[in-house]
């Protein structure tokens, strides 16, 4: 963590916008670890740039430009969902990327190779069902990211097409309020337009 917060500054525990990735971190952890959940750790970086990762130890990133971009909160936690599974599956026992490299390339697009992020993707939406979001945000989330410039269209589009037949529960909850309040802090203290995904 002490890379990250040398790169980014870190929003502080008592943050809102920490707070509230905090409580959608520990729907998802409730259900796989719910004995354990205060165990988890969530961390926000003041960065414009949709980013999300996790480091091990039960850590987890995520960027202010995610906040910004995700269509609603179902989104949001299908990210955290995705990087929970990471961890859940051992994915940093198998192939460990340095923190260099998950700085370098931290984002929701790519950090492992494309069968490990397909079981994560998997994992994300069973996850998501668990918690009672909608299993198709996942999905929606890399579409979203397939259609920003320079995105890795193919790998992206991989692991959609890997998702497809498990896009089955639309569960009704978008829960747009409290995000919108959240991304409106986020961009009034930017001060800058951040792209969002419709």
């Amino acid at each position: 963590m002490q890379r990250i917060a040398e790169s980014w500054p870190l929003r502080f525990a008592g943050d809102p916008v920490r707070r509230y990735v905090l409580r959608l971190g520990q729907k998802i952890v409730a259900q796989v670890d719910p004995h354990h959940v205060d165990d988890w750790r969530f961390f926000v970086v003041r960065n414009l740039e949709p980013t999300a990762f996790a480091v091990g130890g039960n850590r987890f990133v995520v960027s202010d430009g995610l906040i910004a971009f995700v269509r609603n909160e179902s989104d949001l936690v299908a990210v955290l969902a995705h990087e929970i599974a990471h961890q859940r599956l051992r994915h940093f026992c198998d192939q460990a990327p340095t923190d260099a490299k998950r700085i370098r390339y931290g984002s929701i697009v790519q950090h492992f190779d494309l069968d490990t992020e397909r079981a994560a993707d998997a994992e994300a939406v069973r996850l998501l069902e668990l918690a009672g979001y909608d299993s198709c945000s996942m999905y929606e989330v890399l579409r979203c990211l397939s259609e920003r410039p320079g995105a890795p269209v193919s790998q992206l589009q991989a692991r959609m097409r890997s998702l497809k037949s498990s896009c089955t529960n639309r569960a009704n909850m978008p829960h747009i309020g409290e995000l919108e309040e959240i991304r409106s802090h986020i961009l009034d203290e930017s001060g800058t337009p951040i792209q969002r995904c419709r």
